[in-house]
């Protein structure tokens, strides 16, 4: 019993929790990249300077050693950048371990939890019967690293009961991009949100941590421009496991 009450506890906390580690995910993300950039600017510099120094004969003594000292300033500042590039690896896998810990935690909780089985039975009833009247749409954006970038997999569903999650491909990232994307039907979603029960319509929007930062919130908005009769939610970051299909 005691451990159920810890659990529940700490629900209030996830919130708070998830925005601070969110955002230092963010920064250790935006380091990452400027860290890969200055490396790879680096490597070229190095590279010019091993061909200058490869000519050292059709060049004077001079001019040789403020090769061979600016080889060595590089070689540092690149080994430099390297150590900063692991230390902010290892910061963003701390932050995503510990993140995973609170959503254990919530899952934890949540199965856990104090309703009596015949009130989750009427709960399962009320929801079935507006179900019948109402279409229910949800979003979800899942985020994973790539090269160049972080990469958003977008997937939905149309019945939250039994229905599967489909995929609607990569999310771009930035508003322009995003618009386009809509625009041209984003892979099967804006379809999708059009098949309503008469009207009748609510959407959910959730991201997790690893997703671009207030992505999900972009999508929201864009959403409600083009479907000003459907309530739309933005959730923020979820506290369940994405399901997304790649």
């Amino acid at each position: 019993m005691k451990r159920r009450r810890h659990n529940l506890d700490l629900l209030p906390l996830l919130d708070v929790f998830m925005v601070v580690l969110f955002v230092f995910a963010t920064i250790q993300e935006r380091q990452l990249g400027d860290t890969a950039s200055a490396t790879a600017e680096l490597e070229l510099e190095l590279e010019l300077i091993k061909e200058a120094r490869a000519a050292e004969p059709a060049i004077g003594a001079d001019e040789a050693a403020r090769l061979r000292e600016a080889a060595a300033t590089s070689a540092a500042a690149e080994q430099a950048a390297r150590a900063a590039q692991a230390q902010a690896q290892s910061a963003q896998a701390e932050l995503h371990a510990a993140m995973d810990q609170l959503r254990a935690a919530a899952e934890d909780a949540a199965k856990n939890g104090t309703t009596a089985g015949s009130e989750v039975l009427r709960r399962q009833e009320i929801l079935a019967r507006l179900l019948d009247h109402f279409s229910v749409f949800e979003i979800e954006v899942d985020g994973e690293p790539g090269e160049t970038g972080m990469i958003n997999y977008c997937c939905y569903r149309t019945e939250p009961i039994e229905g599967a999650w489909r995929s609607c491909g990569q999310l771009p990232a930035t508003t322009s991009d995003l618009q386009d994307w809509l625009a041209d039907g984003g892979a099967g979603l804006i379809e999708a949100l059009r098949r309503t029960r008469g009207g009748n319509a609510l959407t959910i929007v959730r991201q997790n941590e690893r997703a671009t930062w207030r992505i999900g919130r972009k999508l929201e908005e864009q959403l409600r421009e083009r479907f000003p009769d459907h309530k739309i939610y933005g959730e923020g970051v979820a506290l369940h496991a994405m399901a997304c299909p790649r």
